[in-house]
């Protein structure tokens, strides 16, 4: 990614999204737009799978060999390896190993350096990613970075997600993988999560992949580190 450190200060802005809201807003240029966030609990996933979930193993715990593919449902430890297979547009897809090596936690003066109303409500955490390719689709892999796969979890809870728009220096989280990035390329990445003032993100999802791999958090159960 380029960092964008010449960036004036009002396009800069952090919105957070309620914790079950599928669909991500239009970045906006206002520094000032209101944080909120969700009490409620995520939808339980249905008992229903796809054919890739139905073929995968039942649900494990521990670290996935690496070169197999993590089942849907694994439940992992902080600083476990899980090798996901994931996307990017319609055609870039990639088996990614991913260890979920940490989750920070920021301050309220984090949020009020980004101009967000009512920021000693809110406390940022932030998820921090390795992820190394082990292989490429037919299409190739890249410009993907991990914000709309992995969630902070508050308990059973999805967290807030906040979409950072210029540089955020607490977690700079256009990190990714460059539009060439092939097999062994490695890369880091950070994904900001907030809970209300008094609550902690205590774990991590990740519900992405293809819509048939199984991991959607609603149609299947997404892998989680805790």
């Amino acid at each position: 990614m380029s960092v964008k450190l010449a960036l004036p200060t009002a396009l800069l802005a952090v919105l957070a999204l309620s914790a079950c809201n599928d669909d991500e807003p239009t970045a906006s240029d206002d520094p000032t737009t209101e944080a909120t966030t969700s009490d409620s609990a995520s939808e339980t996933p249905t008992e229903e799978t796809s054919e890739a979930t139905e073929s995968a193993s039942t649900e494990t715990e521990g670290t996935a060999p690496v070169g197999d593919v993590t089942a849907p449902g694994t439940e992992l430890k902080i600083g476990d390896k899980a090798v996901l297979p994931l996307t990017y547009g319609t055609d870039g897809t990639a088996t990614v190993e991913v260890t979920v090596t940490g989750i920070k936690q920021g301050t309220s003066a984090d949020l009020e350096a980004a101009k967000v109303k009512k920021a000693a409500d809110y406390t940022p955490f932030y998820i921090q990613l390795d992820m190394k390719i082990l292989s490429t689709g037919p299409e190739g892999f890249g410009g993907y970075t991990p914000g709309s796969d992995f969630d902070g979890l508050t308990g059973e809870t999805k967290a807030g997600s906040l979409i950072v728009i210029g540089d955020f220096a607490p977690c700079d989280n256009d990190n990714g993988f460059e539009y060439d990035a092939k097999a062994g390329d490695t890369a880091k990445g950070c994904v900001p999560a907030l809970a209300t003032k008094g609550s902690v993100v205590d774990g991590v999802q990740f519900s992405g992949g293809a819509d048939d791999a199984g991991y959607d958090q609603f149609d299947g159960k997404p892998v989680v580190w805790r």
